[in-house]
Order: structure tokens, then C-alpha cells, then sequence
């Protein structure tokens, strides 16, 4: 059998453990300081203000040092931090809004809340604060702790603010699209569209394309997005009164809020390509008194020829009446061809009509008839 340990060496062990467990401790106390001094010296040199607040005792547990510069005030010589001197610093017409997100995160089953104000700075300038925060909760889920990270978004608001006045100043119609929804559109996007600003927020931006166009739309805007193309791209929209109107755009991409978005600029063409078309229809009439002139002068000669030999061959009765007949019959189609050859000399308008296989032909009637 085993002896059993003595009562003093059953001491001498619980001693011996004791020392060890306390060199360990006194290793993780100097890992954990090691660590928190790390993370502190990482948080002073963090330009966002990061804090923890305790919901009980209304006190900031930790700060970081652009905290602590943001919303402490400065008290015979002394800086101090309070949830006060943090209210301070709010703009006053902001403090309701900032109070509700508040109240509204510390509610059972929330995990935190973010917002964006006005801030009172420290050198008089008015600063524009994106707040966002988590609260944590004991096992019961009571709110203990709130910790949050405060920064400086007033330079990304200014960018905001210069695109949508650069949006609303704009002489052709412009419009700002994020999460695949209109989020602001322009009067002069209003005008062209005939719809009103209400009933295009938080629309499908495609839902005025007309539909043989919507998939051109879609591939040429992704294209430009991506940066594949930067021509502007040509298409129709139907308007609210269901009138047809020729487009051009070009869309660009950019971050609006702290996400990505669409800024497009769109300008109603209408007038240019109905000019166009015009032009084109100008450009057949030339084309076809071009042609008919070219046709009357190269028919005219023989045509005349013809047309005398006929009238000799038919000066005598014929004794043949098959002969006659014929005769006859070549005399009255001969002086068809004369008529439309004169009508080519008049056409001055254009006119088609339909032929074979779906293909349209000049409709020289049509055409004469229309120059009287």
C-alpha cells in the first residue's frame, strides 16, 4: 500500500500551488495590462472619438483622447466629461433627435442605434458627428453598458450637400438613385417626365423607360457604371401623359451617404431627333427628285421616239384586226408611260407605299399628287 501524504506535506503542496497560481495570475495581469495599454495607446491615436458609458452610474469608463477633446469642457483649468458637457456640444435643434435615438436603443431587444448631427466644435466651427453605438446587456438583458464610436463626417456632408445643389442648379434633368430606388430627382427630370417629385421617390428609375428600350437601358448604364463605356447612350421614355420623348443619359456612381448610389443626368432630345428626322425625310424628298428628274430625261428621247413610230403605225386602218387591236393597246400604254413620266417631273413631296414582303416602294401617285 501507498502511504498517505503527511499533513505537513499536504501543506508544503497547497503552498507550493498557491505561489504557482499567483505567478500565473501575476503573468495574465501583466498580458491583460499589456493588452489594455496597447489598445488605449491604438485609441488615442484613432482621430474617431471611441467611449464607454455606464448606463448605471452615468459615468465614462473609458475615453479616448479625440473624445475627450470633442466633449469634455474645460472648468477652472480642468477638463471635465460628463453627460452633460457631451449635450453641450450638441446643436440644439439636433438635441430631441439625438435624446429619441437614445431612448430608442436602451428598449428591450434593441442592440444599439446611430445617428448623424449637428456638433458645436471647439473652435466655434459647426461639424457635422455620425454616432453609432452598441449596448450591451446583462443575463437578464438589462442595458448596462453602452460603447460607440463617434466620427467626423462634415466633409462628406459638405460633398453631399455641393451634389445636390450642383443637382438642382443643373440646366438638364438629373436624378440620384440608391438601392435601385429614385432618392431625389431634379424640376428640370420633373418637366421631362411630367410626373411630380412624389410620385417618382422610392420608384423604379426604369418604370419611365419605354418597354423595347428597358434592356438597352440596363446594359449600357451597367456598362458605364463599370466604367466599360462613357458615351452617352440614346433611348425613349413615355411620360405621364403617355407621350413618347427621346433621351440621352450618362450615369456615374458615387457614395452618397455613406453607400453607393447612381447620379444620372438626362436630357430630353426630342427636338433634335425630330430634326434629325426631318433631315432624313428632307434628304429621300432630294433623293427622289433627283431620281425622277434622272428618269425623265433618260426616258424622254426614246420615249418620244416610241411614241412617234406608234402614231405612223397607226396612221392607216389596219386589215388585220388582231393587228389593230395590238396597235391600239401599244398607242394607250405608250401614253401611260408618258403620264408617269411627266408625274416624276412634278413629284416635289415623298410618299411610299407598301410592296412586297413587307417592303415599301415609292408611291409615285401619291407623290405628284401631293406637289398640286
Amino acid at each position: 500500500m501507498t502511504d498517505k501524504p503527511s499533513y505537513a506535506e499536504l501543506e508544503r503542496r497547497i503552498v507550493a500551488l498557491e505561489m504557482e497560481l499567483e505567478k500565473r495570475n501575476e503573468r495574465d495581469r501583466g498580458i491583460i495590462q499589456t493588452l489594455t495599454e496597447d489598445f488605449e495607446q491604438l485609441a488615442d491615436r484613432s482621430q474617431d472619438g471611441i467611449y464607454q458609458y455606464d448606463i448605471e452610474s452615468r459615468t465614462f469608463p473609458f475615453f479616448n483622447k479625440a473624445f475627450l477633446e470633442l466633449f469634455s469642457l474645460e472648468i477652472q483649468g480642468v477638463r471635465v466629461l460628463s453627460p452633460k458637457s457631451v449635450l453641450v456640444h450638441i446643436h440644439p435643434d439636433d438635441l430631441s433627435m439625438v435624446r429619441s435615438a437614445q431612448k430608442a436603443s436602451l428598449e428591450p431587444g434593441s442592440s444599439g442605434g446611430e445617428i448623424e448631427y449637428r456638433f458645436l466644435h471647439p473652435d466655434g466651427s459647426i461639424r457635422w458627428m455620425h454616432d453609432r453605438w452598441t449596448v450591451l446587456r446583462n443575463a437578464s438583458g438589462q442595458a448596462m453598458t453602452i460603447e460607440g464610436v463617434i466620427r467626423d463626417n462634415t466633409l462628406r456632408k459638405q460633398a453631399e450637400q455641393e451634389i445636390m445643389q450642383a443637382m438642382r442648379n443643373a440646366l438638364i434633368g438629373s436624378y440620384l438613385v440608391q438601392k435601385g430606388k429614385f432618392l431625389y430627382v431634379n424640376r428640370e427630370f420633373v418637366r421631362i417626365s411630367a410626373y411630380s417629385e412624389n410620385e417618382l421617390i422610392g420608384t423604379d428609375p426604369l418604370r419611365i423607360v419605354r418597354d423595347d428600350f428597358r434592356e438597352f437601358v440596363r446594359e449600357h448604364a451597367v456598362r458605364m457604371l463599370k466604367g466599360l463605356e462613357n458615351t452617352p447612350y440614346e433611348f425613349c421614355v413615355v411620360d405621364r401623359k403617355g407621350e413618347t420623348k427621346w433621351v440621352m443619359e450618362s450615369v456615374t456612381p458615387i457614395m452618397y451617404r455613406g453607400n453607393r448610389a447612381v447620379l444620372g443626368y438626362f436630357m430630353d432630345i426630342t427636338k433634335n431627333k425630330r430634326a434629325e428626322e426631318d433631315r432624313k425625310e428632307k434628304e429621300k424628298l432630294q433623293a427622289v427628285l433627283e431620281l425622277a428628274g434622272a428618269v425623265g430625261h433618260e426616258l424622254n428621247n426614246p420615249l418620244q421616239v416610241v411614241l412617234t413610230c406608234s402614231q405612223k403605225l397607226g396612221a392607216k386602218p389596219a386589215e388585220d384586226p388582231l393587228r389593230q387591236q395590238l396597235l391600239n393597246l401599244l398607242q394607250k400604254n405608250i401614253q401611260k408611260i408618258v403620264e408617269i413620266t411627266r408625274k416624276f417631273q412634278g413629284i416635289t413631296q415623298y410618299a411610299t407605299k407598301e410592296y412586297v414582303r413587307g417592303k415599301r416602294i415609292i408611291d409615285i401617285h401619291a407623290a405628284s399628287r401631293m406637289s398640286h
